[in-house]
């Protein structure tokens, strides 16, 4: 009994830990980074991603920006995305910037909130010198490990970028557009449940036709696996369903679900002695019309006065009557008659 219990218990952890594992994660999210479109807790943009999609046709970048051709009327929304590492970009990637939206498209740059770093970057980088941004920070500091709601990152940008609001900037480029936000929880789940900016989403939007969420600077990277499949089908359910039923197959094959047995009684093992084995023996060796004749031959084999059983008088008759018990009988008396 304490087996099976022991068990069920194991089957119910195994279950567990691959809901919380596997299930779980892909069900919130939560194991893409922050400001993922693919997340639905408090730390993601799904609410933005489902919202703008009742209004435009939207869909997720998982390839290369460059490799999508986005035209005009198009919108990428680049998310969560750390400023200091932003900042010390090179001035290859600055041009792909405006290659991608020399034919319309608009790409919006939304950073990650920040506190004052603690040191200075004093070193002069493309952005400053090409694009004429200079990133400052004003004093607010979050506690270590904690996202603040609210960045320090501030823009000190040249006369050829244009403000949206307070904490975003655009500049043309082409035909297109390059937005930077300096704060992206605005656009988060909590920040959309918290206070719903929609001018700032507007104003970041544009005049835009078309929505995309760029997953591939997270690392999600379009691959078609099996797991791209399920989180386009939302097949999580049936995962979960799949472990139950493993778990439960395994638990059968552990441990019988019908109620074990009694024990039976020790009995003695009980064999046979000389007699009755011989008895069987006869009995399945020779036919019951053979044995008078059979041992009658044995007899006058193994008789010793084979002169006087030779000549002893027994007639085939009575040697074959049917009735063995008669013919013994029979044999008996004339032996002893004779002698």
């Amino acid at each position: 009994m304490r087996n099976k219990i022991a068990g069920v218990v194991v089957v119910i952890g195994l279950v567990w830990g691959l809901e919380q594992v596997v299930v779980s994660p892909l069900e919130t999210g939560a194991a893409y980074p922050e400001y993922s479109s693919l997340r639905s807790d408090p730390q993601g943009t799904m609410a933005l991603y489902e919202s703008l999609s009742k209004v435009m046709e939207i869909e997720r970048l998982y390839k290369s920006r460059m490799r999508s051709d986005p035209g005009p009327g198009t919108t990428i929304f680049v998310l969560g995305v750390d400023p200091e590492s932003w900042a010390q970009v090179k001035i290859e990637t600055l041009k792909e910037y405006e290659e991608l939206t020399s034919k319309g498209a608009r790409l919006v740059i939304a950073f990650l909130p920040v506190s004052k770093p603690w040191a200075a970057d004093k070193e002069l980088h493309p952005i400053q010198s090409h694009w004429h941004i200079q990133f400052i920070y004003k004093d607010l500091h979050a506690d270590p490990g904690e996202t603040p709601r609210e960045t320090a990152l501030e823009f000190k940008a040249g006369p050829e970028w244009k403000g949206l609001g307070e904490s975003a900037i655009e500049r043309k480029f082409g035909a297109g557009t390059v937005v930077l936000a300096a704060d992206s929880y605005p656009l988060s789940n909590e920040g959309l449940r918290e206070e719903r900016d929609s001018d700032l989403i507007l104003q970041l939007a544009g005049p835009a036709t078309e929505i995309v969420f760029d997953e591939n600077h997270f690392g999600v990277v379009e691959t078609g696996s099996v797991v791209k499949l399920m989180r386009k089908y939302h097949l999580e359910g049936a995962l979960a369903v799949l472990v139950l039923v493993a778990g439960l197959f395994l638990w059968r094959s552990a441990s019988s679900l019908l109620p074990s047995r009694a024990p039976r009684a020790e009995q003695a093992v009980t064999g046979r002695d000389s007699l009755e084995g011989m008895t069987a023996l006869l009995r399945r060796g020779i036919a019951e019309t053979d044995l008078v004749r059979i041992c009658v031959e044995e007899w006058k084999k193994t008789s010793l006065n084979d002169l006087k059983s030779r000549n002893s008088g027994l007639s085939e008759a009575l040697i074959d009557h049917k009735n063995v018990v008669v013919a013994y009988h029979e044999i008996s008396k004339a032996l002893v008659e004779k002698t």
